[in-house]
């Protein structure tokens, strides 16, 4: 990284090295410093680039322009004392600055440290933070570059963080007791931005701490006038609760009762963050957020394509609440998976003996919430059922529904979002006089950003609304026709919908007529292509959710894939997703694709999707356990939901070959990332669909199956399913598989408290493996007989064997066994007082596990973390036990939680709270009875002296460790 480069985007650009300020000549290197400096560290491509200097029709010579502003940008770095400020990279150039060398990422990482700190109480701390946040700001970020899509969209992100960072200051100091000098401040925000009802809260507030009762009620007043004149809606709940307040001279209103205002983002909020700005709907944002304060169920209705989805995420990502959670239901069909996929937005732990729904509620039922079910319309009495359960006794529950159709619960409120209003086609106007039109705004918008230049002439205004006018307003179907405008004039496309598709707009063969306008576009687009892009663009219909182009070739086995694939991307009919190599259909585009599709043609594009899905998950597989980890996990965790069609598609065939192959091929990726239930359910499946198969595949997958119903804690079943698996190999004279089950077999003897045999079946591996000269086999089972050797306190024989452990994994590049192994080492030092060294091989075992994503060797890091820091006196042990406890909590793992409840329970005997620690030493006491098993020896003597504290305290405790 280059020294001394220091970049200002938060006002007129500025660049500074060691030598100086570096002199920028023109807003051409402007905007090239700048759009570089909005993603440093990442490959910006020359087609990005070029879009920033020239938005709206690049010249002939535009790339040889590009590259003759960058050697110039160059160049005055280096006189400036910078080297190597900029590289080349394919398919572009890249900023190889430090992103806190740039002001405004500095900016975003000081407000959010200063919104967390007013979050934890500390305002002081908030206030200093958020004050240097914005003492960064010169004036309008960008307004010396080039105007573009891009500048104006990182202004308004920039500007919505200063502004949520400016509230946020003005919490910690009215928390701070400056409410008399907050008043002018406020008074001036809430002129510039009258619909921000965080302000008016702010304001009102700091006019009664300052004694002026009467004028906070004012100015309680001029907030609602103010909604209710121009918006139409009245004030939310928390506006009125504050009236209310200080109407009664609340004592809880005074600076000694209210340690600070409620802060927007302390909860915890799971929304998509969508890629374009949304084109009005204020009033449509408010007015659903007043039903949602009015009503418990709220759900938006409308045509397809008109912008529901858009609007529910907009609602949900500020909305004031605990939790929010976005389930996007598109790719599901399977009505009873919708609990599961509740449950799987919240990232709800799985329970063995617990259903899904008994999961969700219980998590639901003490907590203030908001539930966003995404496109309902195909599963509305699936959806419907669950939501009235939820709401029945889940009373902090509130849910925001879309769909095109009511769920018809009970209480339901149905809010019906119109399409965007559009101008008469039929009136004459100018250009101007569409301004007011969003329909218009919306398409000029997305034709900029595809690099069309619009005319401003009176021909092309009137294009402009017969355009608008024909789709309906739909802001789906106006997105796609202003793609076009890349390739076609504005009036040739009004053409097309008013002549061409006349019939598709007005009606016929039984569509709804808020589809029409939606399916005409979208088929306009699609005549449009040639028959070998329409024939590929079909297939993609097969896909769920994304997809990359490995797997695009093997859908279309023919040398142009990859030039058809692309020139869907160009067209608008395919998205490729930021940053990612990955492309998607979106969900209206992919139903009328899939509508296209012959019963031969889907036949066939399904079979070709499952057997690449089959071969990529196999060729996965021989690369988990070596140095391509971390990638090729990455790659199967995108492809997850593919992987789940492909096995559906597998059990319907009559080969029970497929089916085990490709579930057999998904354990150790489901292992690794925590997808215990998934693949308990495909391996079943698998199994009950191939009791032909070949003995060695079904042996494969008793084992896996056994494995993940261990992980799951579920013992019985686990030993019934790998003794299945032994049979099997024995029958087969398989050595390797053998020992494999061994190894499964110890680990389930080690988590039930049978050490010694735990060991006899560990070391028997360990000697069939080494006859078998298997270096991985070899490996585990010195890694598994080292942790059971610690876990019932043996540490000189966990020493020898995870060290030996240690150094062939190192060697294979296997990345969880060298993570495992450290961890054993880790153990070993700590128990035996050496927390230093413990410190250091646990921060390397973790990091390797956040590396490849191996949850469970996080939680396991954390959880050895904290009682490290627990010994050492540290402040650090509780957030961390906290985390390890939520982690295994995810994951099922109710053996570790166990511990890690034990663990905190001794955190808090440390600081006498004697009635929380009697509670989560209870609550481990109950896990283990359920399970049947007992404290490990090696965490014995910290239990028996949390009980002693807790009976000297005179607290009621569970039985003794070992009673």
């Amino acid at each position: 990284m280059p020294e001394g480069l220091d970049i200002g985007v938060l006002g007129p650009v500025e660049v500074a090295g060691p030598g100086g300020r570096v002199d920028l000549r023109g807003r051409g290197q402007r905007t090239l410093i700048a759009r570089l400096a909005t993603q440093p560290g990442t490959t910006m491509s020359q087609d990005a680039l070029v879009k920033a200097l020239w938005p709206q029709t690049p010249p002939p010579t535009a790339v040889k322009t590009l590259h003759s502003h960058m050697a110039r940008l160059r160049q005055q770095l280096r006189q400036a004392g910078v080297v190597d400020a900029i590289a080349t990279r394919d398919p572009g150039y890249v900023l190889l600055a430090k992103p806190d060398k740039i002001d405004a990422i500095r900016f975003e990482s000081l407000a959010v440290a200063g919104r967390n700190a007013l979050a934890m109480g500390k305002n002081e701390l908030s206030s200093g933070l958020l004050r240097a946040a914005l003492t960064l700001w010169r004036g309008e970020p960008l307004t010396d570059c080039r105007p573009g899509e891009w500048s104006r969209a990182v202004a308004v992100r920039l500007g919505e963080i200063r502004l949520a960072a400016s509230e946020d200051l003005i919490s910690a100091r009215l928390a701070l007791g400056e409410h008399v000098t907050a008043v002018g401040e406020l008074e001036s925000l809430v002129t510039q931005h009258p619909f921000r009802e965080r302000l008016w809260e702010l304001l009102i507030l700091a006019l009664y701490r300052s004694g002026r009762q009467g004028d906070a009620l004012a100015a309680f007043h001029r907030a609602r006038a103010t909604l209710v004149d121009e918006l139409g809606i009245e004030p939310s709940r928390q506006l009125r609760q504050l009236e209310v307040a200080v109407l009664a001279a609340d004592p809880t209103l005074d600076l000694s009762a209210a340690a600070t205002m409620p802060v927007a983002g302390r909860s915890q909020h799971r929304v998509p963050v969508p890629l374009t700005r949304l084109v009005d709907r204020a009033a449509d944002i408010s007015r659903t957020r007043w039903l949602l304060d009015q009503r418990r169920l709220v759900t938006l209705t409308g045509p397809g394509g008109c912008g529901k989805t858009r609007l529910a995420i907009a609602v949900a990502s500020g909305y004031e609440t605990d939790e929010v959670g976005f389930v996007d239901l598109t790719s599901l069909t399977d009505p009873t998976l919708v609990p599961r996929s509740v449950a799987d937005a919240f990232r709800l732990p799985e329970h063995a003996g617990n259903g899904v729904l008994d999961t969700v509620v219980d998590h639901f039922r003490d907590r203030t919430t908001l539930l966003v079910l995404d496109n309902c319309e195909h599963l509305v009495r699936a959806c419907a059922q669950l939501v009235r359960v939820l709401l029945s006794v889940c009373p902090g529950l509130r849910v925001l529904a879309t769909s095109r159709e009511p769920l018809h619960v009970p209480g339901e409120s149905v809010y019906t979002l119109r399409p965007l209003p559009t101008p008469d086609p039929d009136a004459t106007y100018s250009f101007d006089d569409l301004a007011s039109y969003d329909a218009v705004q919306l398409f000029v918008d997305r034709a900029q950003e595809a690099g069309a230049h619009i005319e401003k002439d009176r021909a092309t205004a009137q294009a402009l609304a017969t355009i608008c006018a024909s789709l309906d307003g739909l802001p789906l179907a106006i997105e796609l026709a202003a793609a076009r405008t890349a390739a076609l004039p504005v009036s040739r496309i009004a053409e097309h919908l008013r002549d061409q598709f006349l019939a598709l707009c007005s009606g016929g063969h039984g569509a709804r007529p808020q589809h029409r306008a939606l399916h005409a576009t979208i088929k306009w687009s699609y005549d449009l292509l040639t028959p070998d892009e329409q024939a590929l663009f079909r297939n993609l219909a097969v896909f769920a959710r994304g997809f990359e182009l490995p797997a695009v070739e093997a859908l279309w086995p023919h040398d142009n894939a990859v030039d058809l694939l692309g020139r869907l991307v160009e067209k608008s009919l395919v998205t490729k997703e930021i940053d990612t190599a990955r492309y998607r259909l979106l969900d209206t585009i992919r139903h009328f694709a899939a509508e296209q599709l012959t019963h031969e043609e889907r036949a066939q594009a399904r079979r070709l999707h499952a057997e690449y899905h089959l071969k990529l998950a196999e060729q996965a597989e021989r690369q988990l356990f070596g140095a391509g980890t971390a990638p090729w996990l990455e790659r199967l965790a995108a492809e997850h939901e593919n992987l789940r069609a492909a096995v559906t598609w597998t059990l319907a065939q009559p080969d029970p070959t497929l089916a085990l192959r490709l579930t057999s091929a998904l354990i150790g990726y489901c292992r690794l990332r925590g997808h215990h239930r998934d693949c308990r359910d495909w391996l079943t499946a698998a199994l009950e669909h191939g009791g032909q198969a070949p003995a060695t595949l079904r042996a494969k997958a008793f084992a896996g199956a056994a494995a993940v119903t261990l992980l799951q804690c579920d013992y019985d079943p686990a030993v019934l399913l790998a003794e299945q698996s032994l049979i099997l190999y024995e029958s087969d004279g398989d050595q390797r598989g053998l020992a494999s089950v061994r190894l499964l077999l110890g680990s389930i003897c080690r988590e039930q408290g049978d050490y010694p045999r735990a060991l006899d079946y560990h070391q028997s591996a360990l000697r069939n493996f080494q006859h078998l000269d298997d270096e991985h086999g070899i490996a585990h089972a010195l890694q598994l007989s080292a942790f059971t050797a610690w876990l019932q306190g043996d540490l000189d024989a966990a020493e020898r064997w995870a060290y030996e452990s240690l150094q062939r994994s190192r060697k294979l590049g296997d990345a969880e066994s060298t993570s495992s192994a450290l961890r054993h080492l880790a153990a070993v030092a700590h128990y035996r007082g050496d927390n230093t060294l413990a410190y250091r091989l646990l921060l390397e075992a973790r990091a390797i596990s956040e590396r490849i994503g191996c949850q469970e060797g996080i939680a396991w890091a954390l959880n050895l973390l904290g009682l490290v820091h627990r010994a050492t006196g540290s402040t650090e042990a509780e957030p961390l036990l906290e985390r390890s406890l939520a982690g295994h909590r995810e994951l099922g793992d109710r053996w570790r939680t166990a511990s890690v409840l034990e663990a905190l329970a001794a955190l808090a005997c440390d600081r006498s709270a004697w009635t929380r620690a009697a509670t989560l030493l209870n609550a481990a006491a109950e896990i283990r009875a359920a399970l049947g098993v007992p404290v490990p020896p090696c965490e014995c003597p910290l239990l028996r002296h949390t009980q002693a504290a807790l009976s000297a305290a005179e607290i009621s405790r569970p039985r003794e460790c070992g009673g």
